[in-house]
């Protein structure tokens, strides 16, 4: 990954990829301009990108409200991945 923080890769990610270079000038996730399909696409891209596994608890409503919430769980769940017993190995 470059030195993108995460919130900046999410939005890249889904206005060049999910929206095909579309942009409106405001949060897609809360414009709600994604579709399922979409959202499902996203998610797989979020697990492979950041190395992280979403469970059915993340993938409600208030964690892709916008790309600020989402790139909150994401951050959340890389912390949890790189935990006490990941920082031994």
């Amino acid at each position: 990954m470059t030195g993108r923080n995460t919130e900046e890769q999410i939005a890249e990610f889904i206005e060049s990829e999910l929206l095909e270079g579309a942009t409106s000038g405001s949060d897609p996730l809360a414009a709600g301009l994604l579709d399922s399909l979409s959202v499902e696409v996203l998610i797989a891209w979020l697990e492979d990108e950041f190395e992280i596994s979403l469970n059915h608890r993340d993938v409600v409503a208030e964690n892709f409200a916008s790309v600020g919430a989402l790139s909150a769980v994401v951050d959340a769940k890389r912390l949890e991945t790189s935990g006490p017993s990941a920082r031994t190995k």
